[in-house]
């Protein structure tokens, strides 16, 4: 009997663990902090401790407020701080930061971990 209903309750909690992100490592998001400080900060608010404000006028967008957004995710993270967003037809946007993958993933996580 027990195991029918622990099988049960794993196929009930199916859906909502398989959409669930999975915990940030702490070390992941330490050493995320550390490269956006270093990194993102010339025009982001990629920090509460940075020692600078942006030089980029006006700023781009902090990264507690994109944390905060809903269609923000590991995914569209990774994606979007992977990409060049300067062309001819953006010469302001976003030049991509030339970060390995690891430390994408590691600034994803450190971005992920502002959510409130």
């Amino acid at each position: 009997m027990r195991m029918w209903m622990a099988a049960l309750i794993t196929l009930a909690m199916g859906p909502a663990v398989a959409f669930a992100q999975p915990a940030a490592n702490p070390d992941d998001v330490s050493k995320g902090h550390y490269l956006a400080v270093m990194v993102c900060s010339i025009c982001h608010v990629a920090a509460p401790d940075q020692e600078r404000m942006p030089m980029l006028k006006p700023p781009a967008p902090p990264f507690a407020e994109i944390a905060q957004r809903a269609d923000t995710n590991a995914a569209s993270l990774t994606k979007f701080i992977s990409t060049t967003h300067r062309g001819l037809d953006s010469p302001a946007g976003m030049p991509n930061p030339r970060l390995a993958d690891y430390q994408v993933e590691e600034v994803v996580a450190y971005i992920l971990s502002l959510r409130k």
